[in-house]
């Protein structure tokens, strides 16, 4: 009902001029969207698993790949994503090179998610867009169909998009988290060592923290496509079986991110904290500055700030670990995410950027797609303590996580520290200031790089 009532709200609230998108006094300047891909193929399965990876034949076939099913998940996200900011006024109604960028992570789930998204954003016949004009007048061209380019960094260095990147300090701070009481604790309740002798029995390989997530994962993925051979042939299989395997597999999700339920501190450090700005830190923060830099040159004109004056709408097209990770920093994923562990297919955050009109002041709100079935975007805003109960809140209070969650030198850099050798208190991550910002001339250099994008 809560929902039902926000979607109403979103609907009936907002007023539309050309190019704007208005809510009584504030005025909507910039979207973001962090998205996970849709349904896909399993990514590891176990050796003793019957259905192998030549069983897997859809999007291109193997491990990993992204399904037809997946596919129409992120169209019907982007239609919805149309629906929202495209028919209310505030995207143009046909592709704008300079309104919208979109960056993927280098795997094909995730491009081929991103571009099934821009396919229901604006690649539908609806008279809008011209052909030999949007799209060519060829016979075989799908009619309406505008291709929107996916942009992308490699996978193995993408700090922003993969909160798995290589990181050696992760690395260690994993492995002091693990040796923690807290986890430790849990790893040794009955239950829990119980259920990892179990499916190493079954798996016929080792089970431990590090490779759960496949034995949950290949199951899930396994129910919605192979069920019957699933249930048929693999014997140790049932359902009260995975409902325990959840239960783990979803307190291991919060390990990983950071998110215990006392403060862990060794040799001067917060080490929940410390795994929040490695995971999550460099999206939060890129975000942060994009939206600090739209602020910045708001009624300035020049070529430093032309493409941000332009851009409307940054989407990253991702995994479940990124939206959860960014979730991590604003310490809200039990409150956001339904059923616990990593959000679902196609779950998306949109962080709206908007200004108040009659104090001047830019205010941020968060929207929640929680799942392909969803057919809604809702507020989550209210979860984030230092906003309160209103659906709108002070960018100060974004910039406040984003400092916080910002790695304290650049990230490769970073990812060399040994966390293991003490660090003085003011250069350690119980300091509020970080040791390093992204400078002017840095937003001048992407600034370059977006425009040569573009043209």
């Amino acid at each position: 009902m809560i929902r039902i009532l926000t979607l109403i709200l979103l609907l009936t609230s907002a007023t539309t001029l050309t190019g704007a998108m208005k809510d009584g006094e504030m005025e909507l300047l910039l979207v973001h969207a962090v998205w996970r891909h849709g349904d896909r193929s399993p990514i590891e399965i176990c050796p003793t698993d019957p259905i192998q990876e030549n069983d897997w034949t859809f999007g291109g076939g193997g491990f990993g790949q992204l399904s037809p099913l997946g596919m129409a998940q992120h169209m019907k996200l982007g239609k919805l994503v149309r629906s929202t900011y495209i028919d209310t006024g505030f995207l143009s109604k046909k592709y704008s090179s300079k309104e919208i960028y979109v960056r993927s992570t280098d795997l094909n789930r995730t491009l081929i998610s991103a571009m099934s998204n821009m396919l229901g954003m604006y690649g539908q016949y609806d008279h809008f867009n011209e052909a030999g004009v949007d799209y060519p007048s060829e016979t075989g061209w799908p009619a309406g169909y505008v291709p929107v380019p996916i942009h992308t960094v490699k996978f193995e260095t993408d700090h922003v998009g993969n909160p798995e990147t290589k990181c050696e300090r992760h690395s260690l701070l994993w492995n002091m988290a693990k040796n923690s009481s807290e986890v430790q604790s849990f790893l040794k309740r009955p239950d829990v060592a119980e259920l990892l002798r179990q499916l190493t029995e079954y798996c016929g390989k080792t089970i431990n923290m590090e490779n759960f997530w496949s034995i949950y994962d290949s199951l899930f993925v396994e129910q919605i496509h192979r069920n019957e051979r699933l249930r048929a042939e693999n014997k140790w299989f049932t359902d009260e079986l995975f409902s325990k395997i959840k239960e783990v597999e979803d307190q291991f999700v919060l390990y990983e991110n950071g998110l215990f339920d006392k403060t862990i501190t060794m040799n001067n450090l917060d080490i929940g904290l410390e795994i929040v700005k490695l995971r999550g830190g460099s999206l939060f923060n890129e975000i942060n500055s994009r939206m600090n830099m739209k602020i910045d040159c708001m009624n300035r004109v020049n070529a430093a700030c032309s493409w941000i004056n332009s851009l409307k709408y940054y989407a990253y097209s991702a995994h479940d670990t990124t939206v959860h990770a960014f979730l991590s920093v604003l310490d809200i994923p039990k409150e956001v995410i339904d059923d616990g562990g990593n959000p679902r297919y196609a779950a998306a955050v949109f962080i709206e950027l908007w200004m108040n009109q009659t104090d001047n002041q830019p205010y941020f709100k968060l929207l929640y797609h929680s799942n392909a079935e969803s057919e809604i975007l809702y507020s989550i805003t209210h979860f984030i303590d230092p906003c309160g109960p209103s659906i709108y809140c002070k960018l100060d209070i974004f910039k406040d996580f984003a400092a916080r969650a910002k790695p304290d030198e650049p990230i490769k850099k970073w990812c060399d520290v040994d966390p293991r050798i003490p660090r003085k208190a003011s250069m350690s991550s119980t300091s509020s200031t970080p040791s390093w910002t992204i400078s002017a001339i840095a937003f001048v250099v992407l600034s370059r790089l977006w425009l040569s994008a573009v043209n």
